[in-house]
């Protein structure tokens, strides 16, 4: 077989040619394409040669296109359905291995859907059941996913006939509704009717009686007609009464339920609740366009448009849907539906809409509970430590309120009345740590520009106090310690009880021969000035400032311009200040952040 397949596999280059002629024929359409010898379809003339060849081992000689096929394909499957019902035999004997609940052999007595019977068709075997279709369906694809299969319209028969059912019902109760409503107002019409007709009547008796005609029967006409009249009112009375129960009935009738949409369930409104026409529209009250936004679809404003104003200004104006939403009963309800949450939440089977008596009696003894147990501990605390006396006090003196008068200096001393607490400050005051005898900030440094601490003159916040050695000095590395003086020369008491006499020894300045500066330190005494020469050097100071303010304002460069520097420029001055030149500037230094500058 194999040799064969070889042997045919070679042709002739003629062979070849005819061939290759013929194909193209058939892509040009001359000639009529190949026939599929399995499905008896035509074979595409333009299909590639490897999709049209079969492999040699498949010993395919004719043309098909079989060999692209799933060699194992299952059959195809169908999409139909089961057969409902029975096959409606009718059994008079009972047969072995049928079931014994209805007889049918279809089925076991443990698969049976039938009622079970007391006396079973086994043994009586009356009433046997037929057998029913047993079926085992290969569906394919299509019927595994159609929806639609095994649907019977005549099972949809049913709910047809309900709905049409419904449908004539409503019809009915619609046309006795209208026959109802054409009576109604044909009465109202017969009712209107007849009270114009007494009416008139009633107009022209009195026109009649205004005229004086025939007095005798005037006057006897006048008994009766005040009978009539007595009839008359009390029947236009009535008449009117029942006429306007009447419209109002018919009003109820007529008027339409349908509600108006809103983005909130809670602000549902219907059509039929408008405003009163002599109420100023809310959309009215305030004119101003960034005020509150009315929704006009709904009819509603949920902020206040008189937000601007006091509460005694606006009265009994209108406040905004949010304020009647947070105001009566609608905070009740609020209160009462958190309240079925929480309980829900521990373990309670308590709804505020399912069961609104039972939420509300819980929520009221819940209250009552809370408010015995807070009197309760009131009490037991006043048992237990006493002054109730106390507690009927004038409310007054209980929260501190009086009219205490208190009078004051021009400095701030108080001359009548007690001087009122100070607020104190969040931070902790007067807390001193690390062995510091004074807090930080006590002091300042005017070497390097820092504050530190009085006692130790340490300028970390951090640091550790190094008190006083019992010889007199510091320890090591601690700056010397100035004392304080007052203003007579005398020392004030040793702040270290380790040495007092070390401390008392100790060289002191008085206040009088010092100079402190803002910041509360020590200023070294100028010396004696030669005043030739501090008038040159103010003089010179005053030129330079002139000659700064002059080069300032026409754009060029100062004296003092860093721009002019050359090379090494700072090797000129090194030379030191003298105390002449130093107090020449300090006297004509200007001082643009001094606010009395101006008035020196």
């Amino acid at each position: 077989m194999a040799s064969s397949a070889v042997a045919d596999s070679f042709t002739t280059r003629e062979d070849a040619k005819k061939q290759k002629a013929l194909q193209e024929a058939r892509a040009a359409g001359t000639a009529a394409p190949e026939t599929d010898e399995h499905t008896g379809k035509m074979i595409n003339p333009h299909n590639p040669e490897f999709i049209t060849r079969a492999p040699w081992y498949l010993n395919q000689d004719k043309p098909s296109l079989k060999h692209h096929q799933a060699w194992n394909a299952k059959d195809v499957g169908t999409r139909d359905w089961y057969i409902r019902g029975t096959k409606g035999d009718v059994k008079t004997k009972f047969i072995k291995g049928a079931c014994e609940n209805c007889g049918a052999t279809t089925h076991s007595k443990k698969d049976c859907v039938e009622r079970p019977r007391a006396v079973t068709a086994k043994q009586n075997g009356k009433n046997l059941m037929p057998d029913e279709y047993i079926m085992e369906l290969s569906l394919d694809y299509d019927g595994k996913r159609d929806r639609w299969n095994g649907f019977q319209p005549d099972d949809y028969k049913q709910v047809i006939e309900d709905w049409e059912r419904i449908e004539g019902e409503r019809r009915r109760v619609k046309a006795a509704e209208m026959e109802e409503r054409a009576k109604l107002k044909e009465r109202l019409k017969a009712q209107k009717r007849l009270l114009k007709k007494k009416r008139k009547q009633r107009r022209r008796q009195l026109r009649r009686q205004a005229e004086g005609k025939d007095e005798d029967d005037t006057d006897a006409g006048d008994s009766d007609t005040g009978d009539s009249d007595t009839d008359t009112d009390t029947d236009s009375d009535s008449e009117a009464s029942d006429d306007e129960d009447l419209g109002e009935k018919l009003k109820d009738f007529d008027k339409s339920t349908s509600t108006v949409a809103a983005k909130d369930d809670k602000l549902r409104t219907t059509t039929r609740n408008l405003r009163i026409r002599e109420d100023t529209a809310k959309y009215l009250l305030n004119l101003d366009v960034n005020s509150a936004f009315y929704d006009p679809k709904s009819r509603s404003m949920r902020q206040d448009p008189l937000a601007h104003l006091k509460d005694e200004e606006k009265g009994t104006a209108f406040r905004g849907d949010n304020f009647l939403r947070q105001s009566g009963d609608a905070k009740a309800l609020t209160e009462l539906m958190c309240f079925a949450w929480d309980s829900y939440k521990h373990g309670e089977k308590i709804h505020d809409t399912a069961q609104p008596t039972q939420a509300l009696k819980m929520f009221e003894v819940y209250k009552n509970r809370a408010t015995d147990l807070k009197e309760k501990q009131q009490k037991e605390l006043m048992d237990k430590y006493g002054g109730e006396e106390h507690m009927e006090v004038p409310r007054e003196l209980i929260f501190s309120q009086n009219e205490n008068y208190v009078e004051y200096s021009r400095d701030g001393r108080v001359l009548k009345g007690s001087e009122r607490a100070l607020t104190k400050s969040k931070y902790e005051e007067d807390v001193l740590i690390g062995n510091h005898s004074s807090t930080w900030g006590s002091w300042f440094d005017s070497a390097t520009g820092r504050w530190g601490f009085k006692c130790c003159h340490q300028c970390m916040k951090n640091a550790y106090c190094v008190p006083v050695t019992p010889g007199g000095a510091l320890e090591a590395g601690a700056p010397a310690e100035v004392e304080d003086v007052d203003e007579e020369g005398e020392e004030p008491a040793a702040s270290s009880s380790a040495a007092p006499a070390a401390v008392a020894d100790a060289p002191v300045t008085k206040l009088a021969d010092m100079r402190s500066s803002a910041f509360g330190h020590i200023l070294e005494e100028a010396e004696d000035l030669d005043q030739k020469k501090l008038a040159e050097a103010v003089e010179q100071a005053k030129k330079k400032q002139k000659l700064e303010k002059k080069e300032g304002k026409e754009g060029r460069m100062t004296l003092d311009d860093e721009r002019k520097r050359g090379y090494n420029s700072f090797a000129g001055d090194t030379q030191e200040v003298t105390p002449e030149e130093y107090e020449a500037w300090r006297l004509t230094r200007q001082r643009a952040d001094d606010p009395m500058a101006k008035f020196a």
